[in-house]
């Protein structure tokens, strides 16, 4: 053997010996199973020999039975005849039946045994079809997992296995956490995305926007992950706008009738109009107090006008019982001799049914409101519910709306004024008026050229662009609105107006007075102390290009109108209901607390009482139940429903709205109903407001002799109380800072003091603020129904003879007590006045009638638009706001809002439906209300003969089909 090399052969040879062996033990080892056989083939190791057992006991249980018979039948026929024997005998032993065994014979069993080895081979056998039951198994079992996964794509996935490939890759790639939604880091560093997010929030970025940056940039979502975000998002938002909010109580929205539809011919249209809107309350009504859960109606809503009218026809479209109470004889605020005394028996009857629109109800962007009217208005027949709108004056004078005259403006003489004619037609005929009669600069082809006037009104449509965000952020939570930037509007409404005036007018003080007497006819309020908000509604409402409008058969017709929406769905209209206060319903946990503390400013607190309904002068209760749906809506301002309506104990104990105390009552005002004999024609009167404005005055520049410098002087100087200008400045500041609403007012009505007076303020001829107005003119169907009588209201604000102003938290004014005498002053000086600007009507007066004191709500100063809690919800939870306390007075487009408000606020709208989704009551009665099944012919309400000059421009006419 070599070195290094192994002996394979002897390697082999050599036997290996276990060392624990024994001598004893074989060399082989056993092939018995030790302990218990397993098998995995259960058919041989246990079915098999299960049934072969039992087959065998079968088998020999026939056999013995089979002997058992042949022996009986032997001795059967041994004991019998032959004859017998052949016949059948019922006693004759039976012979067992095979068919009862089910391996009685050895076919059966070896068939069995035969079946059960072929069975138990498959599970045993080796070989290429060993297995064929667990191939079969599992196919339909994939089969079955393939329907479950795919259904009824199943057949273009297996046409198409790459298909399946591909989808089995992302889900591994997905179990592996590949398409994770979010990123490992994120794009860029935290400090530059927060940089980044704070410009976008300064740019006035949206919310949305806003938050997918967020997610983007600090969270690290995937651009895949925010577009599927978006996607489900937009999904989940635009199947909320196609469903009714919760606030809604009808599955549908109902068809109405026209309310004239029993009407046969004009004439019967027409003295529908003779009558008021409503019922007078009588005394059976309301007699027995209704039950506690079975009220007549859900909803009341007091006040009077277009605007009340409107909001109840909205909530009656909604399902909602509405009951509308109504303080004057006329819901729809007209006036008649019916209230007035002093005349004569010919006069009372001649104007008995004539009704005074005392509101003026001018209309402008007539086809923007046309669109906010259909939802209450559209009935089976007609969008509009019949109502037309007519043009306020005549092509000749170019459709003139209003004529202001205003102290210095236009003339040498600073005591002297001259009339200046606001007509149709934009901007554009304001600029060429200013200039040719106020020394303004020309406008050009594009609109402002030279022309100061032009710029600073459109400026003014620049800010008023996002007036409606202002508003409908009344509507939003306290949190939301810190999300978003202040709007434009917003910013001016708590500015005065004359900072803006005197930065964008400097140089011609003519031109800035009529602005400022655009910006504010309906107040003696100077500049210095209006909210520019205000100013800008005015002036945009003036450059209306169409001017402004009027429906025909006056506001009469449209509430009708309303009115018939109102009481076709359940509710009712009551007129001359004396209202004596609100109710609320306090739990005996509210009642064993002295003081409620509260200062959540946001919405309806739980820790006042709920208003349940009104009480009425003579005890009866109108009750609306403590139920969450039901509301109690006043259109009556804040001053009337928190100071004079609500209980004294209710409004000590638990306070007023935020910020109500910092405000001030305007002056209230008196009209004079005039009677006049003889057409607009024959009298030489158009539809056009004449106002006398000393708030708008013209302002005294100095010049500075050295530098040359020009120091303006103020507008409207002669109705400024220069001892309020600090006082106002500092409850601006304070309002802005911290909200003086947390104060109450826990004095009484009676418990006021009178306010110190720097001048007594008395009605001057020829100088205070006057308006006067011809609703009779204004109307196209007018002599057609009441002939050749017209119509005339004069509006003063009442003097310190009429009312006094007291130093309370809100300021307010009190009625006096005057006699015979201070009336018939009054109405001399008034007389002379009209006569002294309309010489034409001299010995054309038939009568001449006083209405008045009226309270026409808040002041238009910064604080009212400064204040949290003005805004349709109220801290008392059922009790909501309406009106043009909310948003500009004198203004019908500005009240129909405060009433869609009031509207959009009790049928509880999200911040998402008016942020997002644009959805709201007015757009989802739209969605769901039937369209009108016309014939052809245009169905209207009061029929009237329109002069083709008269006729509404196309962009007004088609809103009528929208």
């Amino acid at each position: 053997m070599r070195i290094g090399v192994h002996d394979k052969k002897k390697l082999k040879s050599k036997t290996k010996t276990p060392v624990l062996q024994s001598g004893d033990e074989e060399e082989v080892a056993s092939t018995k199973p030790v302990g218990l056989d397993f098998s995995g083939n259960l058919i041989e190791t246990i079915y098999a020999p299960h049934m072969k057992s039992v087959a065998d006991a079968q088998a020999e249980k026939y056999a013995e039975e089979l002997l058992s018979y042949e022996e009986a039948m032997a001795a059967w026929n041994a004991s019998h005849g032959e004859e017998e024997t052949e016949t059948v005998n019922p006693d004759a032993p039976t012979e067992p039946k095979i068919n009862s065994y089910l391996f009685g014979t050895a076919e059966s069993r070896e068939e069995m045994l035969a079946i059960l080895s072929e069975t138990s081979q498959v599970f045993t056998s080796a070989g290429k079809g060993a297995a064929a039951w667990k191939v079969h198994a599992n196919a339909a079992k994939f089969e079955r997992q393939l329907d479950e996964k795919y259904g009824v794509f199943r057949p273009f996935i297996t046409e198409h296995p790459e298909i399946e490939i591909f989808i089995r890759g992302v889900q591994r790639k997905y179990s592996r956490g590949e398409y994770s939604p979010f990123r490992e880091e994120t794009p860029i560093d935290t400090k530059t995305s927060i940089i980044i997010l704070f410009i976008m929030h300064r740019n006035g970025v949206k919310m949305e926007n806003m938050v997918l940056a967020v997610l983007f940039l600090l969270v690290g979502l995937q651009p895949w992950a925010l577009v599927a975000l978006v996607i489900l998002g937009r999904q989940q938002l635009n199947a909320r706008k196609r469903k009714k909010i919760a606030g809604w109580l009808a599955d549908e929205v109902k068809t109405v009738k026209p309310y004239y539809a029993d009407a046969k011919n004009d004439k019967e249209k027409h003295d529908i109009l003779r009558k008021p809107v409503g019922t007078p309350i009588s005394d059976d009504d309301f007699k027995t107090p209704e039950v506690e859960g079975e009220e007549t109606y859900d909803t009341i809503i007091v006040g009077s006008g277009p605007d009340t009218m409107y909001t109840a026809a909205l909530l009656s479209r909604t399902g909602r019982t509405v009951a509308v109470l109504s303080p004057d004889l006329d819901a729809s605020g007209c006036r008649s001799l019916s209230e007035t005394n002093g005349l004569n028996e010919k006069n009372r009857k001649v104007y008995k049914d004539i009704p005074f629109d005392v509101n003026s109800t001018n209309v402008a962007h007539i086809g923007r409101q046309q669109r906010l009217l259909v939802p209450a208005l559209c009935t089976e027949s007609d969008a509009q519910g019949g109502i037309r709108f007519s043009r306020i004056g005549t092509e000749a004078d170019g459709f003139t709306s209003d004529i202001v005259s205003i102290l210095g403006m236009g003339v040498d003489n600073r005591k002297d004024s001259h009339p200046f004619i606001l007509r149709a037609g934009g901007v554009s005929n304001i600029a060429i008026d200013t200039a040719t009669y106020l020394g303004d600069g020309w406008p050009d082809d594009e609109g402002v050229g030279n022309s100061t006037a032009a710029g600073y009104l459109a400026s003014c449509t620049g800010v008023n662009a996002s007036a409606s965000d202002f508003y409908v952020s009344k509507l939003l939570p306290e949190n939301m609105k810190g999300a978003k930037k202040n709007s434009a509007y917003q910013e001016a409404s708590v500015r005065y107006a004359s900072a803006f005036l005197d930065q964008m007018l400097p140089l011609n003080a003519h031109v800035r007075s009529l602005m400022a007497g655009i910006g504010m006819k309906g107040e003696n309020l100077a500049p210095s102390k209006t909210s520019m908000a205000v100013h800008v509604t005015n002036a945009c409402a003036q450059i209306s290009p169409e001017g402004f409008s009027y429906p025909i058969g006056g506001p009469r017709a449209l509430c009708h109108a309303l009115a018939s929406v109102i009481e076709q769905n359940g509710g009712k209209v009551f007129t001359s209901v004396k209202l004596k206060e609100f109710l609320f319903h306090e739990t005996e946990e509210m009642k064993s607390k002295e003081e409620v503390k509260s200062t959540k400013t946001d919405g309806a607190d739980p820790s006042k009482p709920r208003c349940t309904g009104v009480k009425l002068a003579d005890g009866r209760i109108i009750s609306v139940g403590d139920d969450d749906d039901s509301s109690v809506i006043s259109m009556l301002g804040f001053i009337e429903t928190f100071i004079f309506y609500m209980p004294d104990e209710i409004r000590v104990k638990y306070g007023i709205p935020s910020g109500v105390p910092a405000l001030a009552e305007r002056r209230p005002l008196i009209h004079f109903l005039v009677g006049l004999d003889g057409t607009s024609e024959d009298l030489s009167i158009t539809g056009a407001d004449w106002y006398r404005l000393p708030n708008a005055s013209l302002a005294l520049d100095e010049m500075d002799p050295n530098t040359g410098a020009v120091k303006q002087g103020l507008i409207g100087a002669q109705v400024i109380d220069f001892n309020e200008e600090e006082d106002d400045e500092t409850k601006l500041e304070e309002v802005e800072g911290e909200d003086t609403g947390t104060k109450r007012d826990k004095r009484s009505k009676a418990g006021v003091a009178p306010k110190k007076k720097t001048r007594r303020n008395k009605f001057e001829v020829g100088q205070s603020w006057m308006k006067v107005s011809f609703p009779s003119a204004k109307d196209p169907s007018w002599e057609s129904r009441h002939g050749s009588k017209s119509t005339c209201v004069i509006t003063i604000e009442a003097d310190d003879n009429y009312v006094q102003q007291f130093e309370s938290a809100p300021q307010i004014f009190s009625n006096t007590k005057y006699g015979n005498d201070v009336h018939a002053y009054t109405t001399e000086k008034v007389t002379a006045d009209l006569l002294a600007t309309f010489p034409q009507l001299k010995d054309k007066i038939d009568f001449m009638s006083m209405i008045g004191p009226i309270r026409k709500g808040l002041s238009h100063t910064p604080l009212r638009y400064a204040v949290k809690g003005l805004k349709p919800e109220t801290p008392y939870p059922g009790l909501y706001m309406g009106g043009a306390d909310l948003t500009v007075g004198d203004s019908f487009s500005a009240a129909m809002v405060g009433g869609w408000m009031a509207a959009n606020a009790v049928l509880k709208y999200s911040f998402i439906d008016h942020l997002y989704l644009e959805k709201n009551i007015t757009n989802d009665i739209k969605q769901f209300l039937a369209s009108p099944r016309t014939n052809g012919e245009e169905d209207v309400a009061v029929p009237f003969a329109m002069k083709k000059s008269d006729e509404l421009p196309q962009s007004a006419e088609s809103s009528k089909e929208e």
